[in-house]
């Protein structure tokens, strides 16, 4: 955002409350064990969304938006009874262990009132499209010391309208547990209490004796794809080494500058963000064009036909050199495909990420077919519960060496696409008594070229992908991403 625009954005934005929304019912006060994948996640302290409301006409007196704030924070605190963690604080320090941990305290959510000085009708311009002062629809936390995990900002516009701003911390959910919460906040709204899907806290399925007991020696590595359909690429893979196993005092899997080395000397590195000139842009794409993609690619599911056509097409704007090495990495969920399964309420991190590499002159100058094979391959690689658990015991043994922030959450380049929400996140559903959102949005992207998905308004098999390029490059995807390839 530029400097003129966020002032602007802030004069038009102003609080009337700020609040702490505790549970309804008073919770046990415990301390909550974090596997090493939701540790894993500290670094990632803002996840966010915007969820717009066009309110019915007759609802538009300043009474009404009050009424509307009520429910909807009273319905808050009657959620955060099973979603205690919400409430809870992150202890870095983590008591005698030394383990980061949740203290579940029910010391409350952040909860704010706000009201925005124009008409719901300049949010909607280009089908909300990305604007400036999306940012300021949500709170934003700094990573201090006792800040809340989950922060709510309600919005009301001029006329009539609002926005749910969401912001959660990823210590605390994945994707998929973040959307059972909104869909279970969303039915206390309507008079459903209890819920009707609780969640389940089990996260210490996860929990590794960290003593003295030998751990596997666990490698992050790429292997070559070697199927008729793809050649020429590789996919990262958790592979047990076969010398002696290490202990926790002997892992140090880092090297002096943070980057992490695997087994074929390929360096995964921090990436130095372009910090200017970026615009946020959404695409939708219909049933009809998806169902083309799938047809085209060969993919045997639309978010396969989807992600292979858009990596190619970022690639592309962003005239990747022929010899540049090529990323694009999904987060798979993995509830159940562990033995035994978890359950689908399984409330945390509970996700691998699946990691493809070719380059840019392969990416390009080969079909569509290959990117979509080379991306379902990566997902099926990752199905099968020896590598989930060796994921685990990787991000574990740096954990043990003291590195919070493991390979894969560093895994960077100039060129990759990275993948986050879901369009089976139903997101559409989320109805307060007020009415389906009209619209949801991110309030910001981190990186360049990432890819968040939403299911598409307009319903059925539609998907939305929000991305974020510097000017230049958007301009030129913007001119090939709907284009269905020959």
């Amino acid at each position: 955002m530029y400097p003129a625009a966020m002032a602007e954005a802030q004069m038009r934005v102003k609080v009337s409350g700020n609040f702490s929304v505790a549970p309804a019912i008073p919770t046990a006060k415990h301390s909550m064990f974090l596997s090493a994948i939701d540790i894993s996640n500290i670094p990632s302290n803002n996840v966010g969304i915007l969820l717009f409301y066009k309110t019915p006409v007759a609802v538009t007196a300043e009474k009404d938006f009050h009424a509307i704030v009520g429910k909807i924070k009273t319905s808050l605190s009657l959620v955060l009874v099973d979603f205690y963690p919400f409430a809870g604080r992150l202890d870095m320090k983590g008591g005698e262990s030394g383990r980061p941990q949740i203290d579940c305290n029910d010391e409350g959510v952040e909860f704010v009132e706000a009201t925005i000085d124009m008409p719901f009708e300049d949010a909607e311009i280009d089908n909300f499209q990305h604007k400036n002062f999306f940012t300021e629809l949500v709170q934003t936390r700094h990573g201090k010391d006792n800040d809340a995990l989950l922060s709510i900002q309600v919005t009301g516009f001029q006329g009539g309208g609002f926005c749910i701003g969401v912001n959660f911390h990823h210590v605390i959910a994945d994707g998929n547990s973040f959307s059972h919460f909104m869909s279970s906040w969303a039915e206390c709204s309507r008079g459903i209490f209890p819920i009707s899907k609780r969640p389940h806290h089990m996260r210490k399925v996860f929990q590794r004796d960290n003593g003295d007991r030998a751990i596997p020696n666990v490698y992050l590595r790429a292997e070559e794809v070697v199927t008729d359909l793809i050649k020429e690429a590789q996919i990262f893979r958790f592979v047990r080494h076969n010398s002696l196993p290490m202990k926790y005092s002997e892992m140090n899997g880092s090297t002096a500058d943070g980057s992490v080395e695997n087994t074929n000397n390929i360096i995964i590195q921090k990436s130095v963000e372009e910090k200017t000139n970026l615009e946020i842009s959404t695409f939708h794409f219909s049933e009809k064009v998806i169902q083309a993609l799938k047809e085209r690619s060969g993919a045997s599911t639309s978010f396969v036909a989807v992600s292979a056509h858009f990596w190619r097409c970022v690639m592309k704007a962003r005239q990747v050199p022929e010899n540049k090495p090529v990323y694009f990495r999904v987060p798979i969920d993995f509830r159940a495909r562990v033995k035994p399964p978890l359950p689908s309420t399984y409330f945390g991190n509970c996700v691998c990420s699946g990691i493809a590499q070719t380059t840019g002159k392969k990416l390009l100058e080969e079909d569509i077919v290959f990117a979509a094979a080379l991306i379902q391959e990566v997902i099926y690689s990752c199905a099968s519960d020896a590598h989930i658990n060796n994921f685990v015991d990787f991000v574990e043994s740096h954990l043990g060496s003291g590195n919070i922030d493991p390979t894969l959450g560093n895994l960077c380049s100039d060129y990759i696409v990275m993948t986050s929400m879901s369009p089976k996140f139903l997101v559409y559903e989320i109805d307060h008594g007020c009415g389906r959102p009209v619209s949801v949005q991110a309030p910001s992207l981190k990186g360049i070229g990432r890819m968040m998905l939403f299911p598409g308004r307009e319903g059925g098999k539609s998907i939305a992908v929000s991305t974020q390029l510097p000017r230049h490059e958007m301009e030129t995807l913007k001119q090939i991403l709907m284009v269905i390839p020959d």
